[in-house]
């Protein structure tokens, strides 16, 4: 009696869970009678379907704002330089190049390389009385850029150390003072020591140059204010004189550009540069943007400084100073400062604010290194005029927000105040 009771109880269970069927009992009613099939006690139960988490990509959590904490981690092996002219990185190599403490016998640069960017041994030492003023990635590794005592001095090298002279006739009575990389590769810009003349000069390899004659360029290079590349496209800012504003004007190749509109609330301009965020110019405390460098918004304000700005994932950064350098005796009044400005949009900017380092230390140089930002730069030493070269890192965040409203920007002093 036992056996058959229990057996009857897993049958009433069997068939309670596999009913589907609902079932509504109005209040007094007799119960419906249960099912009069015969339960099959041998079969395996059925059960639910498991419920799946659905494939969501949580986006990243925006951060407050863009925000930049310098880390020093000063490099070996340079020492004081007068002047920093560029650092790049190309192939896992690093090239920096400075001015030498000034000497009897003449001015004096020189290329410095390294593995890590920290880490510095000096390569190459160029001849006295050649001022080196342009520093690429292109052509063989690195190209740099100037003049001598007959034309442009022109030098190039694989990683950083070895370094070749170009000689070539188109540099004859040449200044090249700008360098831009480009998809065909490498555009160099600046006059021609017997004229006076605005010139451009191009090159496949960094080896073999042209004095280019392509009316297109030439223009370009009549009025060229500032310009920035890209991914390979180079974009410039060009004053043609009779234009109201600025033109813009941009090349995938070399002496061949191509005019793309005209910034019409703009009347100079002092850096613009390219990135995944797409592209800002600013000068005078102005800021512009893009998407794509052809179409541009109206002007907002913007950082007091123009030394540097680079374009990164997260957002916008610009860097220099205000204030006199030391032996600047008529220079900006204002105390010296070394600023650095931010954008999640490059509408909105906000200032670091200026710890006691940067009263003595400033960024000048900008590079993007596995999602840490590089600073390389100065610090001041006393009233010389001989300034350790100096560094700092900071981690990027992945995303950011703007701010709320753009800092103002500070305003320079003049010599009477």
């Amino acid at each position: 009696m036992r056996k058959e009771s229990s057996l009857l109880l897993v049958a009433v269970i069997a068939a309670a869970c596999t009913n589907t069927t609902a079932v509504s009992n109005a209040p007094g009613a007799s119960p419906s009678p249960p099912p009069t099939q015969t339960p099959n006690l041998s079969a395996t139960p059925t059960r639910p379907a498991p419920i799946e988490s659905p494939d969501v990509s949580l986006a990243p959590v925006p951060a407050s704002t863009l925000t930049i904490r310098w880390n020093a981690g000063d490099p070996t092996g340079i020492g004081a330089v007068s002047s920093l002219v560029g650092v790049a990185r190309s192939n896992d190599a690093y090239v920096l190049i400075a001015e030498l403490p000034y000497r009897e016998e003449g001015s004096a640069f020189a290329a410095w390389s390294s593995a890590d960017g920290r880490a510095w041994k000096m390569a190459q030492e160029f001849p006295v009385g050649d001022r080196i003023l342009a520093l690429t990635t292109g052509g063989p590794g690195f190209v740099v850029s100037g003049f001598g005592n007959t034309g442009a001095s022109v030098w190039t090298s694989v990683d950083g150390q070895a370094w070749h002279p170009v000689s070539d006739a188109s540099l004859q009575h040449a200044v090249i003072n700008e360098l831009v990389p480009t998809a065909s590769g490498i555009v160099g810009f600046g006059w021609r020591s017997d004229s006076d003349a605005r010139a451009i000069w191009t090159s496949a390899d960094g080896i073999e140059w042209l004095a280019a004659t392509n009316e297109t360029g030439r223009t370009v290079a009549r009025g060229l204010q500032a310009i920035g590349a890209y991914e390979g496209r180079a974009v410039a800012f060009v004053d043609e004189g009779d234009t109201k504003g600025l033109a813009i004007w941009e090349t995938t190749g070399r002496a061949e550009w191509t005019r793309t509109g005209v910034l019409k609330d703009a009347t100079t301009m002092a850096v613009v540069a390219g990135g995944a965020r797409g592209w800002v110019a600013l000068d005078s405390k102005m800021a512009w943007t893009s998407p794509d460098g052809r179409a541009w918004s109206k002007a907002v304000p913007g950082p007091d400084v123009v030394s540097d700005v680079i374009v990164d994932d997260a957002g916008f950064v610009a860097v220099g100073f205000v204030g006199s350098l030391p032996g600047e005796t008529c220079g900006d009044q204002r105390p010296f400062a070394g600023h650095t400005w931010t954008s999640a949009d490059g509408r909105v900017w906000q200032r670091t604010p200026v710890s006691q380092e940067f009263k003595a230390a400033m960024v000048t140089r900008l590079m993007v290194v596995d999602r840490t930002l590089i600073g390389y730069g100065h610090r001041l030493s006393g009233g010389s005029e001989e300034m350790p070269v100096a560094r700092w890192t900071a981690a990027l965040p992945e995303v950011t927000k703007s701010a709320a409203a753009s800092d103002k920007a500070s305003v320079p002093k003049g010599c009477g105040g």
